[in-house]
C-alpha cells in the first residue's frame, strides 16, 4: 500500500513537472510571437502613413472615376436629343471603302449615297456633310437656292456667290441667303474653308483657311463625300468652290462629274453653313421622309412658308420690316390652263404701261382679277441690268428698283422651289439687247429672247400683320383675314 502511494506520488510529481515544462514552452512561444509583432515608433509611423496613403488613393481615384462617369453620363443625356448627338449615336463608323459615317482628325464626315443625313430647318431641307471635332455640324442645302453667273472674275472673294451667300459688313445688299435664316446668332457659326485645286485627278488642298457665315460646296467637300457617287450628286448643275490647274472655275455636271467653266457662265448655287453644337432636335431619324427636325422654339420664320390667298398658294422668299414677298407656288393659270406667253414684243424692261409687256398684263389684267388684291401692299422689286456693257456683278441688280404690289423674280432672288423652271426673270440683259434671263430645270442660267414663250410666275407682297391663322406649312398655310 505504501509502495503504491509512493509510486502514485512520484507519478503526480512527474505529471506536474511535465505540465510546468509545457507551460514554460507555451510562454516562450507567446513571448516570441509578441516579440515578432512588436513595432518600433518608426515602423509604426511608416505603416500608418502607408495605410492612410492607400485609403486616400482609393478615395481619390474612386471619386474621379465616379466624377467622370457622372460627367459622361450627364453629357450623354445632354446631347441625346441634339443634332450632333443623334448623328454620332445613330451611326456606326464604317470602313474606308464603305458608305456611311467616317472619322478623320477633324471629326466625322458622311461618304457615299447615305440615306440618313437629312435635316429639316428653317422650312427647308439640308444634308449633313460633317460633324466637326467641336460638335458643330456642317450642312448643305439639298437642292439649288438660285442660279446666276460666278461674277466678274474667277476669284471667289469678290464673286457674286460670296456677296449673295454671306453678309459682308462693308458692302450693301449682301448676304441675301444668310438673311433667310432665322436667329442666325443662335444657330449659325462661321464656316472654315480652303480654296482647293484639281490637278489631274488629285486635289491639292489650299494652304490658307478662310471663314464666312455662308459658303458653297468646296472641291474638298465634294471629293471627301465621294464625288459623283455621293449624296452631293443631285442631278443638277451647280458651282463648287475650287479651280483646275488652269485656274478656271469648276461646276458639277448632271452626272456628277467635275467640269471647268468660265466665270460668266451661270449655274446653280448650293448653300453651306455650320450649325452650332448641341442644337436640340424635336423629332426624326434622319431619313428623307422623317428628317431630323431642328427645334426652333418660338422663332417665327416666314421665309419658305406658305400663304393661302383665295384659291392660290404662295411661297415666301423674303421678309423685310413686316412685309413678306411671295412667288406663286406654281405657274400662273387661266381657267385651269397654264399661261405661256412672251415677255414683250421687243422691250426687255419691265413696263406697266406697254400693252405688249408682261408688266402691263400682271398689273392690269391679272392683279385686278384677284379677289384678295386689297390685301396686297407695295414692295421693292430690283431689276437692274446684268450685261456685258455694265458688268455681271451681283450689286448691279439692285441699282434699278420699282415699287409696286406685283412683279417678277430676278435672278438673284432666293428660290427654293426647284420644280419651277423656264419662266422669265426680271433682269435687263442690256439696253440694246432683246434678251431676258430664265433658268432651266437643271439649274442652267439662260438668256432668252423676249419674244420666246415661257411660263409666268408672279410675285406679290403682303404685310405680316394681315396673317391671322395657320402655321405656314403646306398642309396648314398661313391665312389672311
Amino acid at each position: 500500500m505504501a509502495k503504491f502511494r509512493k509510486e502514485k506520488t512520484e507519478k503526480a510529481k512527474e505529471q506536474k513537472t511535465t505540465k510546468k515544462k509545457l507551460l514554460s514552452r507555451d510562454n516562450k512561444k507567446t513571448k516570441k510571437k509578441r516579440e515578432l509583432h512588436y513595432y518600433g515608433p518608426i515602423e509604426f509611423s511608416f505603416n500608418f502613413l502607408s495605410l492612410v496613403l492607400v485609403i486616400f488613393v482609393g478615395i481619390y481615384f474612386g471619386g474621379r472615376s465616379f466624377y467622370y462617369y457622372s460627367l459622361q453620363n450627364r453629357k450623354t443625356k445632354e446631347t441625346a436629343m441634339t443634332l450632333n448627338g443623334l448623328l454620332l449615336n445613330n451611326n456606326k463608323l464604317m470602313k474606308a471603302e464603305e458608305e456611311g459615317l467616317h472619322q478623320d482628325e477633324d471629326g466625322y464626315f458622311f461618304k457615299g449615297n447615305v440615306q440618313n443625313n437629312y435635316v429639316w430647318f428653317a422650312n427647308r431641307m439640308f444634308r449633313v456633310m460633317r460633324v466637326d471635332s467641336d460638335d458643330s455640324v456642317k450642312l448643305v442645302t439639298e437642292d439649288l437656292v438660285s442660279s446666276f453667273m460666278w461674277g466678274e472674275s474667277a476669284e471667289y472673294s469678290n464673286s457674286n456667290l460670296r456677296y449673295w451667300l454671306t453678309d459682308i459688313k462693308d458692302k450693301d445688299v449682301t448676304g441675301i441667303y444668310y438673311k433667310t435664316i432665322p436667329s442666325q446668332d443662335r444657330f449659325v457659326q462661321k464656316t472654315k474653308y480652303t480654296i482647293d485645286k484639281m490637278v489631274d485627278t488629285k486635289v491639292e488642298t489650299g494652304d490658307v483657311f478662310f471663314d464666312d457665315d455662308i459658303v458653297t460646296i468646296t472641291l474638298g467637300d465634294y471629293i471627301e463625300a465621294g464625288g459623283k457617287n455621293s449624296f452631293l450628286n443631285n442631278g443638277k448643275l451647280y458651282f463648287i468652290l475650287g479651280y483646275n490647274d488652269n485656274d478656271e472655275n469648276l461646276y458639277i455636271e448632271e452626272d456628277g462629274s467635275i467640269m471647268s467653266c468660265d466665270y460668266m457662265d451661270g449655274y446653280g448655287i448650293r448653300a453651306v453653313f455650320t450649325m452650332k453644337k448641341n442644337i436640340p432636335v424635336s423629332q426624326g431619324d434622319g431619313t428623307k421622309d422623317n428628317p431630323y427636325v431642328i427645334d426652333q422654339g418660338n422663332d417665327t420664320n416666314y421665309v419658305d412658308s406658305y400663304v393661302k390667298l383665295g384659291d392660290d398658294t404662295w411661297k415666301v422668299y423674303e421678309e423685310t420690316d413686316g412685309v413678306i414677298k411671295m412667288y406663286l407656288n406654281g405657274y400662273l393659270k387661266i381657267n385651269g390652263e397654264e399661261l405661256v406667253r412672251n415677255y414683250s414684243d421687243y422691250d426687255n424692261r419691265f413696263n406697266y404701261f406697254a400693252e405688249d409687256n408682261i408688266g402691263s398684263y400682271l398689273y392690269n389684267d391679272y392683279m385686278n382679277s384677284l379677289s384678295y388684291k386689297d390685301y396686297l401692299t407695295n414692295a421693292k422689286f430690283p431689276y437692274g441690268e446684268i450685261s456685258d456693257e455694265v458688268g455681271h456683278t451681283f450689286l448691279n441688280a439692285y441699282k434699278d428698283v420699282y415699287t409696286e404690289r406685283i412683279g417678277l423674280l430676278n435672278i438673284f432672288d432666293y428660290v427654293s422651289n426647284n420644280e419651277l423652271s423656264n419662266f422669265f426673270r426680271d433682269n435687263t440683259g442690256g439696253q440694246m439687247s432683246t434678251t431676258q434671263y430664265s433658268v432651266a430645270a437643271n439649274g442652267l442660267l439662260e438668256e432668252a429672247e423676249v419674244t420666246d414663250q415661257k411660263h409666268v410666275v408672279p410675285v406679290i407682297a403682303i404685310k405680316t400683320s394681315s396673317i391671322k391663322s395657320g402655321n405656314g406649312r403646306i398642309d396648314n398655310p398661313y391665312v389672311v383675314e
